[in-house]
């Protein structure tokens, strides 16, 4: 009889907007990582296959749901499914990244099926590889770039006798033990304080939008309540489109030269930059909330494991406009620090307790803005690799309840690469366009002129 677990808060939190939003394309992974060289198949399908056996998260199943919507997971044995190649060599690159495009679109219907597709990839211009679509309760970006490597370390090895690569972590037992932390009563009330204690210290949240108060007020109108705190998210009309601006290797390297001098990290300095676009475009709102996704990964079985390990929490900090740039970074570092030694709590219970507290109408939020940053660039980290030319490419999954997301990532040549997915039912690219023109304005101020204040910086951008 197969062992089944329940679900962790990060995978819970891709299968509430499952359950929420009728759809799984909130909830899915894809990419393609290929190499312009040729590659022997039948190896790189043993690889694949041998990959499944080390990457447990690749054979996990979802049971159908109980009478009280639970959902259970369980490992299968073995994944017997053949890996077919797919020879889109007779297209352009776009027309295979469209294609491709269109396969991170399909969804994985059904209990107890396979939750991940694998194909080989004959792709223009000489470039072969392989293609994932997975669902994301099974993996998130840094479990990709782990499984990417992982494959193409096993290719080498038996293609050119490079070191055989180190065992990965046992999906299963790394699984075992956040259910056990998730269970700790003691453990759990400790995050629940502390969570309780930032609405206890700051009140009810305050909405802001990347499209100014308009938004807020909206929302106010609409539920005639001139005091109203948060905004409405969008339920029908769910399609994303994308957009990506690429930062050059010098202006990425001063940014991290930057943090690097302050002991800071980056996605502090990014989430300033974004929260000091938001106060400039809400008349100088100073409470303000973003959504951070937090990866969770700190020790090696946590880097190796695979499975959805990253997940998101409200990063609401209160700074005057009269807070300096450096003392500004330090206080977002600071809620961060707190905030990570409480990332097994489940967001939902947040919100919970804030609509006990405050009402908070049905189907609104206090975010516009959604970060993540990957700090490891999609490359096969490989000596044998280290100088063929490569395409790797990250596929929107087309749906999101989220009104904006930036994940930001380094790219192979050292810039980095900012990559918006917004709602086109609400924003246009114009919108984009503009956040992050004045992102990097504010950045780039910021990490040259420290000692500016906040609003000293909004003003000059």
């Amino acid at each position: 009889m197969k062992k089944t677990y329940p679900l962790t808060a990060a995978q819970n939190m891709h299968y509430r907007w499952i359950k929420e939003y009728g759809t799984q394309q909130v909830s899915g992974l894809s990419i393609v990582a290929a190499l312009k060289a040729e590659l022997d198949f039948g190896l790189l399908k043993k690889c694949i296959e041998l990959e499944m056996e080390r990457y447990g998260c690749m054979r996990v199943r979802f049971t159908k749901a109980d009478k009280d919507g639970n959902v259970q997971q369980y490992l299968v044995e073995k994944d017997h499914r053949d890996i077919p190649i797919k020879d889109l060599t007779g297209m352009s690159m776009k027309e295979a990244d469209d294609l491709m495009q269109s396969w991170a679109y399909q969804t994985f219907d059904g209990d107890d099926i396979p939750m991940c597709d694998v194909y080989m990839m004959k792709l223009p211009e000489g470039y072969r590889g392989f293609f994932i679509h997975m669902d994301h309760r099974l993996i998130d970006s840094c479990g990709v770039v782990v499984m990417t490597n992982d494959i193409m370390s096993l290719y080498t090895h038996y293609k050119f006798g490079a070191a055989y690569p180190a065992d990965l972590a046992d999906f299963e037992t790394v699984l075992e033990s956040d259910l056990k932390k998730a269970g700790n009563e003691k453990r759990f009330l400790k995050d629940k304080k502390f969570w309780d204690d930032q609405l206890d210290a700051y009140g009810e949240p305050l909405y802001s939008d990347i499209q100014g108060p308009s938004v807020l007020n909206d929302s106010r109108k609409k539920h005639k309540n001139k005091k109203l705190r948060s905004a409405d998210i969008e339920r029908k009309e769910l399609f994303v489109a994308v957009k990506d601006y690429k930062l050059e290797a010098e202006p990425t390297k001063r940014l991290i030269d930057f943090c690097m001098n302050h002991g800071i990290s980056m996605t502090n300095l990014l989430l300033l930059g974004i929260r000091t676009y938001l106060s400039k475009q809400n008349d100088g709102q100073e409470d303000i909330s973003i959504q951070n996704f937090i990866s969770r990964r700190s020790t090696k079985d946590e880097w190796t494991s695979g499975g959805s390990r990253t997940i998101m929490f409200p990063c609401r900090t209160v700074i005057s406009g009269d807070t300096d740039f450096m003392s500004a970074v330090y206080e977002i570092q600071n809620v961060q620090n707190r905030i990570y030694m409480h990332s097994n709590y489940d967001p939902a219970l947040i919100y919970e307790e804030i609509k006990k507290r405050y009402n908070t109408p049905e189907d609104t939020t206090y975010e516009s803005c959604y970060l993540t940053y990957q700090p490891m660039p999609v490359k096969m980290d490989n000596p044998f690799l280290k100088n063929i030319p490569m395409h790797a490419k990250w596929f929107a999954n087309g749906a999101a309840t989220k009104k904006m997301y930036l994940t930001v990532s380094h790219t192979e040549d050292g810039g980095m690469n900012f990559s918006y997915h917004y709602q086109t039912v609400q924003l246009t690219e114009k919108d984009v366009e503009l956040m992050n023109y004045y992102l990097m304005r504010i950045l780039f101020r910021g990490i040259e002129q420290p000692d500016m204040t906040v609003g000293e910086i909004m003003e000059a951008v």
